[in-house]
């Protein structure tokens, strides 16, 4: 197995940090602190934030650093509504050639993200794990590298969100319901219904996260909306 680089462990740990809101949209990403808490030297740092940027979890600002980037109500519905259409199309493809021990791999994900199915901060964590995980085998199974690495981007933008949202149990234990439903579609060789439900799943967690806009928006954030409004248009 070929060693994680430093740019790739500061990466993850940044993209961690934005993830569980130890990092909040909006603020930001300090290159000596980040150096400091993993003891390595600014430039993997520098090269991690290029790399997230990339991937649409950063925002540079020149002459004032590296931001978490904020998302608008828009920019999530753009990205779940992208992301239905290309979890759908991938199981779809993958339905086509799908074996019966790679549904079985498929079961066995789900029944790890069952079994990870508590609003803690470690099980959320793990669960987000294994449902990356179940989404990437089905793109992997259908051969689409682009819709692969495309899906994956569009995952990384909103992950930060999926994890606050999986924070409520309920959704977390709808979540895997619908994954095991799925599932069973897929055994029964049902591709329109489990295309159907593969969309109805990602539309139905984007539709819980615009229900409870506390999730995405920053108190501070909102706060500065509503003076800005108060004040009227910059002269």
């Amino acid at each position: 197995m070929r060693a994680e680089s430093l740019a790739e462990m500061a990466a993850r740990y940044i993209e961690e940090l934005i993830v569980t809101g130890a990092l909040k949209p909006g603020s930001q990403i300090k290159e000596d602190d980040i150096a400091g808490t993993l003891n390595i030297s600014r430039p993997p740092v520098r090269e991690a934030l290029n790399s997230l940027e990339g991937e649409g979890l950063v925002v540079r600002k020149p002459r004032r650093g590296a931001f978490v980037i904020e998302m608008s109500e828009k920019d999530i519905w753009e990205v779940y509504t992208l992301k239905a259409e290309l979890y759908a199309m991938a199981l779809g493809d993958a339905m086509d050639k799908i074996t019966a021990d790679e549904i079985e791999e498929l079961r066995f994900l789900v029944a790890q993200m069952k079994a990870n199915s508590e609003a803690k901060e470690e099980k959320i964590l793990e669960f987000q794990r294994y449902h990356r995980e179940f989404h990437i085998r089905i793109m992997t199974i259908a051969g689409n590298q682009r819709l692969l690495k495309f899906a994956a981007n569009l995952h990384k933008q909103i992950q930060r969100y999926s994890f606050q949202t999986l924070g409520y149990e309920t959704h977390l234990k709808t979540s895997n319901r619908f994954h095991h439903m799925i599932v069973d579609l897929i055994d029964a060789e049902d591709k329109e219904n489990a295309c159907k439900m593969m969309k109805t799943h990602v539309i139905k967690a984007m539709e819980f996260l615009l229900s409870n806009p506390d999730i995405y928006k920053e108190p501070d954030q909102e706060t500065g909306r509503q003076e800005a409004a108060r004040s009227g248009p910059a002269e």
